[in-house]
């Protein structure tokens, strides 16, 4: 089924699209990762592409990139046929840049030195590290302005925000851009800095240039985008122009149920038991005047504007060390699992397959003497693979996971452990509502066992789903909110409260 631009402005004045996509095919071995792609998108167009994790999306703005050979069909760049022979190097040659969800820095350079690795050939060789700096810094200062970010300073040492602020900004750097590639880009930005970036896309289409997004946040998606394509399968098989379609139809279209994005649930029986002593006590703060506790059965949520302290709590709970629990009255657990942040660099083992990335979770919990039984491993993996419907399944190498069920695999690693205390750093980036739906019902029957559960997101929505949830400002606590109080809008109000009324705890 091909798929034609909706009445888009270009194609009605006669312009040919820019990419033409037709039938396109790539596996895998066994998987089909494509299985007939066809897809149009005009000059000027912004196009969001949708669908569930391990749809396609990424193998299909992979092939267009250069990055991967198709194996099949057409695919046509700027009216010329790149169907085969087609590299990175033709295809930035093209104007096609991609600004990748797991980020393509090199942590151990500078932003300067990131940025000539991606604009090497068109920079002096004298004084190729100066001109990179302020090319890097134009663009970011264009793109984010306020962002704060050295040209000089290690890319690793920098937060995961303002990594992908120079991945985005390393990704506009050609002399002449003519689709930019945006894969997951606001998972990591707070509101402000999505904002500016978004700006900055409509800037770049009313010049002539095209977008390709991909999301899973709808509401950015139907906001900014001018059509939306569906991906099930390894197929498109819909495209609707955004301005007649709202979220949940698009959900549907994605082949998955609507589900309430916080349902107005009861605390957990455990946590409504657990009434004595908390299995977290941690002072938080320059002085210490709150108190964050974790209950057995509790869902605890980390909540406020993007880089308040959350993370670096996280990082404290899972690596306390002595000083922190000398403070007065801190205990937390021994046994206790952490999903990062950064899957890439902290998470995932990348030479392992998905079945060795979860065993490693189980090992404790089925070590009989030292030996861990193969029979018992092997249910274990399968169990989670199951749970979390794992697409490749246990033997798959993890690298050829998207990166949702990366992300699936990381939380069963954790949830497949004894651990008592399950600490979570936005486990829903680039995930999609199906997989985010089953993330939260596994949380919520592992808090029914009695687990206490700590987790953050860049989305205040999500907290919803927690038993209580600390409103964190500059690194305090400035509110704790219990159910059915924790919303959006009452977590921004505290986190503004904390300012205008000079107090550092409203519980």
């Amino acid at each position: 089924m091909t798929h034609t631009l909706a009445e888009h402005p270009a194609v009605a004045h006669g312009a040919r699209p820019l990419i033409e996509a037709r039938g396109v095919t790539k596996s895998y071995g066994r998987t089909r990762a494509l299985a007939g792609v066809d897809l149009t998108l005009a000059r000027g167009e912004i196009l969001g592409l949708v669908g569930h994790n391990g749809a396609g999306k990424s193998t299909l703005v992979r092939a267009i990139a250069g990055l991967e050979a198709i194996d099949g069909g057409s695919l046509l760049v700027a009216g010329a046929d790149r169907s085969r022979g087609y590299t990175l190097a033709a295809a930035e040659a093209a104007g096609v840049r991609l600004a990748y969800q797991e980020l393509s820095l090199a942590p151990d350079l500078t932003v300067a030195e990131n940025a000539y690795l991606s604009y090497r050939g068109a920079l002096p060789r004298l004084t190729w590290q100066r001109t990179a700096g302020r090319r890097i810094a134009r663009a970011l200062d264009e793109i984010f302005p306020g962002h704060g970010i050295s040209v000089h300073a290690r890319v690793g040492e920098l937060p995961m925000p303002k990594r992908q602020m120079v991945e985005i900004a390393r990704a506009t750097l050609a002399d002449e851009v003519s689709l930019l590639i945006l894969d997951e880009p606001t998972e990591s930005l707070g509101p402000d800095a999505a904002a500016s970036m978004y700006a900055h896309v409509h800037r770049m289409t009313a010049a002539g240039a095209s977008v390709l997004l991909i999301s899973h946040r709808m509401g950015e998606v139907l906001g900014h985008c001018d059509r939306v394509a569906v991906l099930q399968d390894g197929r498109v098989t819909a495209v609707r122009p955004a301005r007649e379609v709202d979220e949940p139809t698009v959900l549907r279209l994605m082949g998955g149920e609507v589900h309430a994005a916080a349902e107005r649930r009861a605390p957990s029986p455990a946590a409504t038991a657990a009434a004595g002593e908390p299995v977290v006590r941690f002072p938080v703060g320059r002085r210490g005047g709150a108190t964050l506790e974790v209950r057995p059965g509790e869902i605890v949520g980390l909540a406020g504007l993007a880089g308040q302290g959350q993370q670096e709590l996280l990082e404290r709970l899972w690596r306390p060390g002595l000083r922190a629990l000398s403070r007065a009255g801190a205990s937390v657990p021994r046994s206790k699992a952490f999903v990062p942040g950064d899957r890439q660099t902290s998470g995932i083992l990348p030479l392992w397959t998905v079945a060795q990335n979860i065993a490693v979770g189980t090992m404790r919990r089925l070590a009989r003497a030292g030996v861990i039984p193969r029979a018992g491993e092997q249910d274990a993996v399968a169990t989670w693979v199951e749970r979390l419907a794992v697409k490749g399944g246990a033997t798959a190498p993890i690298l050829s996971l998207s990166g949702g069920n990366q992300q699936k695999v990381l939380v069963a690693r954790a949830f497949a452990s004894d651990a008592r205390l399950i600490l979570l750093d936005d486990p829903f980036r680039g995930v999609d509502v199906q997989t985010k739906n089953e993330i939260y019902a596994l949380m919520r029957a592992e808090a029914e066992r009695g687990r206490s559960i700590v987790w953050y997101s860049t989305e205040n929505s999500e907290m919803a789903h927690c038993d209580r949830a600390y409103v964190f400002r500059a690194g305090e606590i400035v509110a704790e909110l219990r159910r059915p109080d924790i919303t959006e809008e009452r977590i921004v109000a505290e986190s503004f409260a904390a300012i205008e009324d000079g107090e550092e705890v409203h519980v």
